[in-house]
């Protein structure tokens, strides 16, 4: 295997065909290239848009923020794991919060959909946001004991959003069970109930953050159901939801805020292009080798 790499024109093409959930076989067709090379773009990229966000996305002024988690698998399905021990394979959230005004998911994590997940993820949203804030959360039974843990009792307030869903209706009554429509669920109505404080019922939601999920699942090609773009294995699959959410918050303009994430939330001033997204992964990759020669330098003991 040779150390090939692509010129930050073909980077670029590479990144914004996979923002657009082009499958990664697809794209060295097109580019006429290796599978390796698209990876390696996807694991350096990634990494590069981790750190940054990990190190700008700090202090932010919100005022309402939302939580929820988002499934995909890893390898396989839980089910189907013939392992079941596997600690990087099956099931597998995404754990995301989003400012609902800015629309910045400045906080996200990939695990189980478990207790020490949700502590963790709860634990580094309180340490982004400062200032009165409120919080939104679907009814998973483990946010409030987490939100308390890191938030406290003051100086913000937090409430749930459950959405309860029922059978369609024809329009002469009838229940619309049968054909295409077997199993289909339509939104009645949703509950909103305060946990803590005093959150205003009328402004909480956690619509932004599900409607979020949806550009993830239509546009990251990992998390298309029924279809063989599933990631297998997890460091992978990990660096290319930074990589999406990087280009989301800071590469792709949303209508109904005419800029990015990014921009509306002050982090940044100007608009990020593709270009751009190559020349900052670089200068990662060089800061991270030259660290790597320091260290290894400062070893030997010369």
């Amino acid at each position: 295997m040779d150390n090939r790499r692509l010129s930050k024109e073909k980077q670029a093409y590479v990144l914004a065909a996979l923002c657009e959930g082009t499958p990664i076989r697809a794209i060295a067709r097109m580019l006429r290239t290796e599978k390796y090379v698209i990876t390696r773009i996807i694991r350096e990229t990634g990494a590069a848009f981790a750190d940054y966000m990990d190190s700008e996305f700090r202090d932010l002024r919100c005022n309402r923020i939302e939580m929820d988690e988002q499934w995909q698998y890893v390898g396989c399905h839980a089910g189907r794991m013939a392992n079941r021990k596997d600690p990087e394979r099956g099931d597998f959230w995404l754990w995301a919060c989003i400012d609902s005004d800015t629309k910045l998911i400045f906080s996200h994590k990939i695990g189980k959909r478990d207790w020490w997940t949700g502590y963790s993820f709860v634990e580094d949203v309180s340490k982004r946001v400062s200032g009165p804030v409120q919080i939104a959360t679907d009814n998973l039974p483990a946010y409030p004991a987490h939100i308390r843990t890191h938030f406290g009792y003051e100086g913000y307030s937090y409430g749930t959003e459950t959405k309860i869903f029922g059978d369609p209706i024809l329009l002469d009554g009838t229940l619309a069970r049968y054909g295409k429509n077997e199993g289909v669920r339509k939104l009645v109505t949703s509950e909103r109930k305060a946990v803590v404080g005093s959150p205003n019922l009328q402004n909480l939601t956690t619509s932004h953050i599900e409607r979020a999920f949806l550009t993830v699942r239509q546009e990251l090609k990992r998390f298309q159901r029924k279809g063989l773009g599933y990631s297998k294995d997890l460091a992978t699959h990990k660096l290319a939801v930074a990589l999406h959410l990087g280009v989301y918050n800071f590469v792709r303009k949303h209508t109904t805020l005419g800029t990015t994430p990014a921009i509306a939330a002050g982090v940044e001033i100007e608009r990020w292009d593709l270009r751009h997204v190559v020349e900052i992964t670089a200068a990662f990759m060089r800061r991270k080798e030259d660290a790597k020669f320091e260290q290894a330098f400062a070893t030997a003991g010369i």
